[in-house]
């Protein structure tokens, strides 16, 4: 777009905007970049967006000099061809520069990009107009269908969730009153290994007595299938069948 523009034309505005506090919200600091609307106006590129916001600043990059070589032409002008560069400065930041959502050229660039590459014999896409998606918005509460299914499995989930919550809280409950020494050898009743995270979920006891009771009367299991878990002595296991 830039590139086509005229010798002395105005290209465009960039606005830096100030981070901090306004009536009570906290506003981001920014910088966008506007082109000039008549320049996106001339020729085939009425459909190219003008509002561009940079996104993903980085504050340290290798050290980058962007350069251009000294044509064939202004070599012979000046008696050699030397194949000398132009070195224009050092870049110390880089960004990604993003349309606008905002921007309505940009909404329509895509709208036309989804109609090029899906409108086929066999099937159609388009895209769904705001008004279209609100009076589909209204009307989906009364109807069946994929959402609605999605929403009966995340109940369901989430019904699942509270029960078994319910059921931990009765386990500790149950062990309450008892010491957690014979709550951790019960517990290894059940299964052969177990986590501290496990004992400490199950049976609602310290963490810190969990762990002082496991070095006296259990192996750690550095590596292997069982790492990271714990399991009774061998002079215990007798005792807590």
């Amino acid at each position: 777009l830039w590139n086509q523009a005229p010798e002395g034309a105005v290209l465009g505005e960039l606005v830096f905007r100030k981070g901090g506090k306004q009536n009570g919200k906290t506003i981001k600091p920014s910088l966008n970049v506007r082109c000039d609307e008549s320049l996106a106006s001339s020729g085939n590129t009425n459909d190219v967006p003008i509002d561009y916001s940079m996104e993903a600043m980085t504050k340290r990059v290798p050290v980058l000099h962007p350069f251009s070589r000294i044509s064939h032409e202004d070599d012979e002008a000046g008696g050699a061809n030397t194949g000398a560069v132009v070195v224009h400065g050092t870049v110390s930041r880089t960004a990604n520069l993003q349309a606008s959502r905002d921007d309505s050229r940009y909404r329509q660039l895509c709208k036309n990009r989804l109609l090029q590459t899906s409108v086929t014999n066999s099937r159609f896409v388009r895209p769904v107009e705001a008004t279209e998606l609100s009076v589909r918005k209204s009307l989906g509460k009364n109807t069946r269908g994929f959402g609605s299914a999605v929403q009966a499995f995340g109940e369901r989930l989430k019904e699942r969730e509270n029960n078994t919550g319910m059921e931990n809280s009765g386990q500790k409950r149950k062990y309450e009153d008892k010491p957690t020494r014979s709550v951790i050898f019960e517990l290894f009743t059940q299964q052969r290994y177990w986590t501290v995270k496990q004992i400490k979920e199950e049976s609602g006891k310290v963490e810190k007595e969990i762990r002082q009771i496991l070095h006296e009367i259990g192996d750690y299991h550095r590596s292997g299938e069982h790492k990271n878990m714990w399991a009774l002595k061998s002079e215990y296991q007798n005792q807590s069948g």
